[in-house]
């Protein structure tokens, strides 16, 4: 974490980018039961809505799946034909005109951010900077998230993300906002969630 580049940027909000963006959790979830199977036969909506990711659906935990899903983990080349969610980049821009991006800040490997500055610009998004996740780090990736946010503030006082696991890892200390997209009744009094 120390020895974390980060890149210059205007002072504004941060942007996650999976599940806030980009539908990426949906596609995975498609191809996952094409090539691995669903002997449950719930639809992608209700695996997602009962497992959430991947890594939780039990009969997808092979050598096979687990070999496979790592391997694109790392891929530009998937990064670029992830789907959007929908709207996302006309929303986006318009909050940019009251509340500047600054940065995509994303638990993304650091191996994958050609990829993800291509995604970006295909679906026009603001001009930001990306800092993803480092390879050297390997504890949780919302903690990583949370001390980069700790890092960057005040120049960048809040994020944009769907993740709750988030929260847990900021304590009063922390006077930026958390906007929590697609998550409800998550109540904190000690921070500023939105």
């Amino acid at each position: 974490m120390k020895n974390q580049k980060i890149p210059r940027m205007k002072s504004g909000i941060a942007v996650d980018i999976d599940e806030t963006l980009s539908w990426t959790v949906g596609y995975w979830f498609k191809e996952m039961i094409k090539l691995f199977g669903n002997p449950e036969k719930l639809s992608v909506k209700k695996l997602i809505s009962k497992y959430r990711y991947t890594q939780n659906v039990p009969y997808w935990q092979t050598p096979r799946a687990l070999a496979w899903i790592e391997d694109l983990r790392h891929s530009n080349e998937l990064q670029k034909v992830l789907p959007l969610i929908k709207n996302a980049n006309h929303y986006l821009n318009k909050i940019n005109k009251i509340l500047p991006v600054a940065v995509y800040l994303t638990t993304r490997p650091e191996t994958i951010i050609h990829g993800t500055r291509a995604w970006l610009s295909k679906y026009h998004f603001p001009k930001a900077s990306v800092i993803c996740r480092p390879l050297s780090w390997k504890g949780n990736h919302a903690l990583w998230k949370a001390k980069t946010l700790f890092k960057l503030y005040p120049k960048v006082f809040g994020i944009i993300d769907d993740n709750p696991e988030l929260l847990k890892f900021f304590g009063p200390k922390y006077k930026g906002t958390i906007y929590l997209y697609d998550n409800k009744n998550i109540k904190r009094k000690d921070i500023k969630v939105v």
